[in-house]
């Protein structure tokens, strides 16, 4: 299996690429003009309380405000509950015991620990909790709720068991604890060496925030290198390759610091061929850019983004295999559901996404369809709820969104089309010009009528509507001249001397 975490660094920009079986699972993109702030914590100051909206907003000290919900504040007391889930698991099934209103909890000018839960979006500001989690290899530091979890992930009764006892053995009073995922089989000693140094981590934010006025910045994320190796390696995923010198030492003096025992398989690429050309993750970057994926069978799927929705349509293309028509269906469905993670996962979806796979009367076949495409999901690391497959073959699901899509983050609307992702034809764009025409020759008798548009438009107005246009100039008695211009097609201009 060539399982390996590829990095690029460049002095402005990092791309992590997750490689499961040799293709791209998942792509991270971190720019210095664009820094992430999900997970740093700040000193706020809170701003205006919006009861209607039951939240407040938080001045982080960064350009836009952030923005907190009512579920998100933590009061003064702390919990004690023991929950067999992850962190952002934990803080939810919290939230649910209490019933208080933003108004009773904050005042304006009041100062908050926050913690950035997620990225600014479009207009809004980033999404932020008073919970606060830190976290690290192997386990999860709450350092404001005394709360005891295991991942949802890690499936084996006895291995929960190992880690419920190992965590009430090492846990301090008064924080919480989340077993990760990559704590599986995870012996204790090196469980306490994630502990101490996330206590660290959590003793610094703490003084740093009786030191320092608000709005000020408390805790940053590390860089991107540093999290993908913190939050990516595991027992399958045990190979880095980096292709800067700086960042391997980099990742080389915090493994030997923080985990010492690690077995991680750490490799400085060193080939003339850039990295990301090398192991084809350039290629599907720009694929990235294209609504149509094609299938190994030949076979395809649509992509279609739109602001909270995503719309992906399952088509048999050229896949003629199988033994009848339902086979045939059933292939290419399963074929296009394990894609479709894929797609999900490396393009970062999120939000709503309906798949329309191909219509299938045979009950027992919807049913393995729908099993399949669920199994694939479990490999995603963000969390998502799917509903049951329709009797039309549709699926509808939620995934968690922590991030923008990929395709938002590495293109920008079209200042052709304005972000539709459709031009108006040449003749839509004559037949404007003529209806304009004709609305300004009321007024236009023995005048010039000037068309200042596109070479392509004025040349398409020549040869398709220049009799209609003769009878506009012998009728009102004009004449009709005609301006290239280099604006877009769609641009013209009309005017009368």
């Amino acid at each position: 299996m060539d399982n390996q975490i590829l990095i690029n660094v460049t002095y402005n920009e990092t791309r992590v690429a997750v490689m499961e079986n040799g293709s791209v699972a998942e792509l991270y993109i971190e720019r210095k003009s664009t820094p992430r702030i999900v997970g740093n914590i700040y000193k706020g100051k809170v701003g205006k309380v919006v009861p209607g909206m039951q939240a407040a907003f938080i001045d982080i000290g960064i350009d836009k405000s952030g923005f907190i919900s009512v579920e998100d504040v933590q009061e003064d007391n702390m919990y004690e509950y023991f929950l067999g889930n992850d962190a952002a698991d934990a803080v939810e099934d919290l939230n649910k015991q209490q019933n208080n209103l933003i108004q009773d909890i904050l005042r304006e000018g009041q100062h908050l620990l926050v913690q950035v839960l997620k990225e600014s979006v479009g207009g809004k500001g980033a999404k932020l909790s008073s919970y606060v989690a830190i976290p690290g290899k192997y386990l999860v530091l709450l350092g404001t709720i005394d709360i005891l979890g295991i991942s949802r992930k890690i499936e084996d009764n006895e291995e929960r068991d190992r880690l419920t006892e190992l965590l009430n053995k090492i846990k301090p009073e008064g924080v919480g604890l989340i077993a990760r995922t990559a704590s599986t089989n995870i012996a204790e000693e090196e469980l306490q060496n994630d502990l101490k140094e996330l206590l660290s981590i959590w003793e610094g934010v703490k003084k740093s925030s009786e030191q320092k006025k608000s709005p000020s910045l408390l805790y940053e994320e590390p860089r991107l290198y540093i999290k993908a190796v913190r939050d990516f390696i595991s027992s399958d995923m045990n190979k880095v390759v980096i292709d800067s010198e700086d960042a391997y030492n980099e990742i080389k003096d915090h493994l030997k610091l923080n985990f010492p025992d690690s077995i991680l398989n750490l490799e400085l690429y060193e080939d003339s061929e850039p990295l990301f050309s090398k192991h084809g993750v350039d290629n599907e970057i720009k694929k990235i850019f294209k609504k149509k994926v094609w299938l190994k069978s030949g076979g395809h799927i649509i992509i279609e983004e739109a602001e909270g929705l995503t719309v992906i349509d399952v088509n048999t293309g050229r896949y003629q295999s199988g033994k009848d028509q339902e086979e045939t269906i059933y292939n290419i469905n399963v074929e296009a559901g394990l894609e479709i993670v894929r797609q999900i996962r490396l393009r970062n979806l999120v939000g709503i996404i309906v798949i329309d796979f191909i219509d299938i009367k045979n009950r027992q076949l919807r049913d393995d369809m729908f099993e399949s495409f669920v199994d694939a999901l479990k490999h995603d690391r963000a969390r998502s709820v799917v509903h049951e497959m329709s009797s039309f073959g549709v699926i509808q699901l939620t995934r968690q969104r922590l991030r923008e899509s990929i395709l938002k983050e590495l293109a920008e609307p079209c200042f052709c089309c304005e972000g539709i992702g459709y031009l108006k034809s040449i003749h839509t764009i004559s037949y404007e010009i003529i209806r304009d025409i004709k609305k300004k020759l009321n007024k236009a008798l023995n005048k010039k009528v000037i068309v200042v548009a596109n070479p392509v438009v004025i040349q398409s107005l020549k040869d398709s509507e220049q009799d209609n246009l003769s009878r506009f100039e012998e009728k009102y008695s004009i004449e009709i001249e005609y301006r290239a211009s280099e604006e877009r097609m769609e641009k013209y201009k009309i005017t009368i001397e």
